[in-house]
């Protein structure tokens, strides 16, 4: 009887803590939005208004309509923002593509980023849409023989320091 009761005792404990770890574990983990106001709308016509923009330290999010007050049908467009940090060093962009843009329409708009530490934004409408440059470390290279070492070096350290 006495185990019995030991286990009980013991299981009502685990239930217990494994509440209370799930808890702070999901407290701690929260996201913390905050709103960011800091953002710039380039550009007058289609017009670009933003509804709502919230960031945390590693991501964020922007929200908005685009209006089309010109006669014209716009085929294809791109909503782009430019991600600066607080000290205005660019961090990259994201694009939200528009197809069939027609006279007088209004076509909200939702844009996700993952960079840490934004803050500002500079939105406006694009005809096209062009792939950041990435550091290529071996563009700076001139050696074609360089090239082919570094490599070649790398995985030579790797297999004496593995096991």
């Amino acid at each position: 009887m006495g185990t019995l009761k030991k286990f009980w005792k013991y299981f009502l404990l685990f239930i217990v803590m494994f509440a209370i770890i799930g808890g702070l574990t999901s407290l701690a983990m929260r996201e913390n939005f905050e709103e960011m106001a800091n953002y710039e709308i380039i550009g007058k016509s289609p017009i670009v208004t933003v509804t709502e923009s919230k960031s945390a330290n590693t991501h964020g999010y922007i929200k908005g309509t685009v209006t089309n007050d010109t006669e014209d049908i716009i085929p294809l467009k791109y909503v782009k923002i430019n991600l600066y940090d607080k000290n205005e060093i660019y961090l990259g962009s994201e694009y939200r593509e528009i197809k069939n843009f027609y006279p007088k329409e209004t076509i909200n708009f939702n844009i996700n980023y993952r960079y840490n530490n934004v803050g500002k934004i500079v939105l406006g409408l694009t005809n096209e849409k062009t792939d950041d440059e990435i550091y290529n470390f071996f563009s700076d290279i001139e050696d074609d023989d360089l090239k082919i070492a570094l490599p070649i070096a790398g995985f030579l350290v790797l297999y004496t320091v593995l096991p």
